[in-house]
């Protein structure tokens, strides 16, 4: 007999925040989904159509979302042989919890734009 697993997972749409709040929102999350026994994360950035990293304006959030996961800042809890950037998004495959605990998530920070 075959069964099917349910994966937890966890989507956070970043759009509104400043930068710095977005960053930390998404790390914090992260850590979160990982201590609570999710499967996965994906932070949705958008900015699709952004190709090349910027310093500024449009597409920032993502760029430098993967600049943190490119330099490891989110391995404590994320396996990158499973986890991509894909055009709007960053999914990301959590490392099995073998502790996890009851479901508890901190406050979210406002958003700065609609």
């Amino acid at each position: 007999m075959i069964m099917a697993v349910a994966r937890r997972s966890l989507r956070i749409d970043l759009h509104g925040y400043d930068v710095r709040a977005a960053l930390d929102l998404a790390l914090t999350r992260i850590r979160e989904a990982y201590e609570n026994g999710y499967d996965e994360v994906e932070l949705i950035h958008g900015a699709a159509s952004v190709s090349t990293p910027v310093e500024e304006g449009r597409g920032r959030i993502k760029s430098e979302l993967r600049q943190m996961y490119e330099s490891g800042r989110f391995d404590a809890w994320v396996d990158r042989s499973r986890s991509w950037p894909k055009a709007g998004s960053l999914l990301l495959a959590l490392k099995a919890n073998p502790r996890p605990v009851r479901a508890r998530w901190s406050g979210t920070p406002q958003r700065r734009h609609r």
